[in-house]
């Protein structure tokens, strides 16, 4: 890349932060907050949010993994495609990326568009899911549509997967097909070769 196209990219990366953080502001303004799991509304659960369904479909997300790793506890989280929870703990049956991260977390939305192109470029052969920390729905979504996130995420509402590998985030778990985890980034990764070369290390695997 030469001096010129840098300084480019880099106003290209921060105009597109502004404008997700733009959309974020609105989404916090506004103050909607649901349950995860809002297809429909279950005793002693807040009733479904307008507008928020609307969001879920806008922002076509695929299935969550049946499971991210054998090292969590036993727990379900909510999946933001409105499909069944996830048990947490378990064999993932591929190499994972499992990502730890929030809209409110400025080094976790530097690394989105890396994980993004990973996911692309890595097809069937190895998959990312996020993890968000202690956000909201209606941030999650606005953030999804904003920079085109192409993996599943799940919600980890109390914090509770990133309390077992924290502090964080952005934390990104290298998962091996059988659930064992092989790494622990502690950090954003500054570019996609940066995920590539340590996808290539600890999981084996070329991309």
């Amino acid at each position: 890349m030469t001096g010129l196209a840098r300084p480019r990219a880099a106003r290209g990366r921060l105009l597109a932060l502004l404008a997700v953080l733009a959309v974020l502001a609105v989404a916090l303004v506004v103050g909607v907050r649901a349950d995860h799991r809002f297809a429909t509304a279950a005793p002693g659960r807040a009733a479904p949010v307008p507008g928020l369904l609307a969001a879920r479909t806008a922002a076509a997300l695929p299935p969550c993994p049946p499971a991210l790793t054998t090292e969590l506890p036993e727990l379900r989280l909510a999946c933001y495609d409105g499909g069944p929870d996830v048990a947490v703990s378990g064999a993932p049956g591929r190499p994972m990326l499992v990502n730890l991260w929030a809209t409110w977390c400025g080094p976790c939305v530097d690394e989105v568009p890396e994980l993004v192109a990973f996911t692309a470029a890595a097809g069937d052969r190895v998959g990312v899911v996020g993890v968000t920390v202690e956000d909201s729905p209606a941030s999650v979504y606005a953030f999804v549509k904003a920079f085109g996130v192409n993996y599943p995420l799940v919600a980890d509402d109390l914090g509770q997967v990133l309390r077992r590998y924290g502090p964080g985030p952005p934390i990104t778990l290298l998962v091996r097909a059988d659930g064992t985890v092989a790494h622990v980034q502690r950090g954003a990764f500054p570019t996609l070769g940066a995920v590539e070369d340590a996808v290539a290390t600890h999981l084996g695997v070329r991309v």
